[in-house]
């Protein structure tokens, strides 16, 4: 959660929890997703684990976990108000735990047998990835999915196991150990320092993923390795696979509202560093390339931030659409297209323009053909944002866009009767 520390407390999950039934829940905002850190124990500078090696929250901070608990009242308390609840897990196991020589549950080895120094994620040295030719890999794994399926969990937001540093034996047997369990639960992979399309195909081809992260972190800047400039190629570069067996592929947490941490490379606590216009284009490629829509901002939010996440038009495209594909790239101009699966007349379809340029405006057309429009006939364009009718338009269509900023239009045939 981009707008919350890592030392989350039980307290502070129960209060997002009532603010987003308050404010997202009617919208389809129904996932609330326990990041990074929930088992670390704040005292011990550690992490807590069970006699088997296996994360359990810090008692500190969640104090229904006490005995053995584990997260399955706070999950009740979560799904009481109409919410689904998540939690995130980092491929491997626990270096403490291979310190220890932990028994592997329902099985005689211990951790250390098991384990893989040389397969530690690169950006975070907790655990050691895991031999998975070994015979106890998979009761690791299953011990973990059984523990999470036990407590209620409904997504697993699964880190470090694919990307730049692709370990497809771990993904295999991680898919497999979510898969034998009694619950369903979404499984979403995020990578380790990056993604490509050869990677997600296999998790699609294979069926290992219901959505998959292809990009690192994403923040409140335009530009540079966290910004949202860097989602445009990896958005294009995955639109053939939006929707493929039911998976999407994910841009990550939206960062809009009120973000930061009290320290570290995320701090100060801040209200987004986009622009009004950024935010928009954000909202906008997140939504035409039906991206997972993750808030990562602070709840209760406000007016501004609440008004982009649940615009009636954009959610309509994200939940509704079909054949969401870049049109061409041109400069600065990115021209985006999607044919509606419920239009409110009998043809309808959404364009998206962009421009990535930094600092000046453009002028962005397209042509009606290339959506696969009949050429010589009239369209009505709709400005999706705010529903005004732009008026009639044949063969083409172009509007002037603002530096980092964006259109969205409904194209729609002109069922005007003739006079």
């Amino acid at each position: 959660m981009d707008g919350y520390s890592p030392m989350m407390n039980e307290t502070a999950v129960l209060q997002i929890a009532a603010a987003q039934r308050a404010q997202l829940l009617y919208y389809g905002y129904d996932h609330l997703v326990l990041d990074a850190g929930w088992f670390w124990n704040i005292t011990a500078s550690a992490p807590h684990l069970d006699d088997f090696g296996r994360p359990l929250p810090d008692p500190e901070r969640f104090p229904s976990s006490k005995g053995t608990n584990g997260l399955e009242i706070l999950a009740r308390q979560v799904q009481d108000k109409g919410l689904k609840f998540g939690v995130w897990f980092l491929r491997g196991i626990p270096v403490q735990a291979v310190k220890d020589k932990l028994r592997i549950y329902g099985t005689q080895y211990t951790a250390d047998q098991i384990a893989l120094p040389a397969a530690q994620c690169s950006w975070d040295n907790m655990n050691y990835g895991i031999n998975t030719s070994h015979p106890a890999a998979m009761h690791y794994y299953r011990s973990i999915t059984d523990m999470f399926s036990s407590w209620g969990v409904d997504l697993i937001k699964a880190d470090c196991f694919y990307g730049g540093e692709i370990h497809k034996d771990e993904v295999a047997l991680f898919s497999q150990a979510v898969s034998q369990t009694t619950r369903t639960m979404t499984l979403s992979y995020s990578p380790g320092n990056g993604a490509n399309v050869t990677v997600a195909q296999w998790l699609v081809d294979n069926g290992y993923a219901d959505t998959y992260r292809i990009t690192a972190d994403t923040w409140d800047s335009w530009t540079g390795a966290e910004g949202i400039a860097k989602q445009f190629p990896a958005a294009a570069a995955h639109s053939k696979l939006i929707g493929a067996g039911d998976t999407y592929p994910d841009l990550d947490l939206l960062p809009l509202g009120h973000l930061g941490h009290l320290s570290g490379s995320h701090s100060p606590p801040r209200s987004t560093r986009l622009t009004t216009v950024e935010q928009r284009t954000a909202m906008t490629l997140w939504c035409m390339a039906r991206s997972p829509l993750m808030f990562g901002g602070k709840l209760p939010t406000d007016d501004l931030t609440l008004g982009l996440l649940t615009h009636k038009e954009l959610l309509r495209l994200h939940e509704f659409s079909t054949g969401n594909r870049p049109v061409y790239q041109a400069g600065g101009a990115v021209v985006w297209h999607a044919v509606s699966t419920k239009p409110v007349t009998l043809v309808e379809h959404y364009v998206a323009f962009f421009n990535l340029a930094v600092d000046h405006s453009l002028t962005v057309a397209v042509n009606f053909t290339d959506l696969g429009l009949s050429s010589g006939k009239l369209y009505s364009v709709i400005d999706a944002w705010d529903s005004s009718n732009l008026g009639l338009y044949k063969d083409s269509f172009s509007a002037t866009v603002y530096a980092r900023g964006s259109g969205l239009y409904r194209v729609i045939k002109d069922l005007t009767p003739p006079s």
